[in-house]
């Protein structure tokens, strides 16, 4: 039997209230034209990675770098843990990372073919804290992402 006073509760619960706030989201994007094949760089940012972190402290699945893995580094006075929530080898690896001061950050490192060669697309969303917490990691997050992306192709490119 249907009960019509709950579908009314919850309508006029929805309905007519405060309006809820929106999202301001951080983007930043790195991209690099990688004159290697897509194979070659995914597997390129796979190793940095391994060696900025001293390599995963969980593996995933597939072992090391699929999905699960866990990574920790800091980034100044920071210790983060990274973890991976989708592995397409050799096209897209996306993370999520915690211990920063942000209420989100999740991250997508993405190779499309271009011919012999390839792009690289090193994106992150930011969900900022609203009190300017944030503002000093997000600068060093972006300086760090524009380094290591430069390193990838550097590592890449040298194969």
């Amino acid at each position: 039997m249907h009960n019509q006073d709950s579908d009314r509760d919850l309508v006029d619960g929805e309905i007519g209230g405060d309006p809820h706030p929106k999202k301001q989201y951080t983007t930043f994007v790195a991209e690099r034209g990688i004159a290697a094949p897509r194979a070659v760089a995914f597997d390129a940012a796979c190793a940095l990675i391994s060696e900025a972190t001293g390599g995963p402290v969980v593996d995933g699945s597939p072992e090391p770098h699929g999905l699960g893995a866990r990574f920790e580094f800091t980034l100044g006075d920071l210790d983060l843990s990274e973890e991976v929530i989708s592995f397409e080898p050799p096209w897209r690896r996306v993370y999520e990372l915690s211990g920063a001061p942000v209420a989100l950050y999740q991250g997508t490192t993405a190779f499309t073919d271009q011919g012999d060669r390839c792009l690289m697309a090193w994106s992150i969303v930011v969900d900022p804290l609203a009190d300017g917490a944030s503002d000093t990691f997000l600068a060093h997050a972006e300086s760090f992402l524009t380094r290591f992306a430069d390193d990838v192709k550097a590592r890449a490119e040298a194969v």
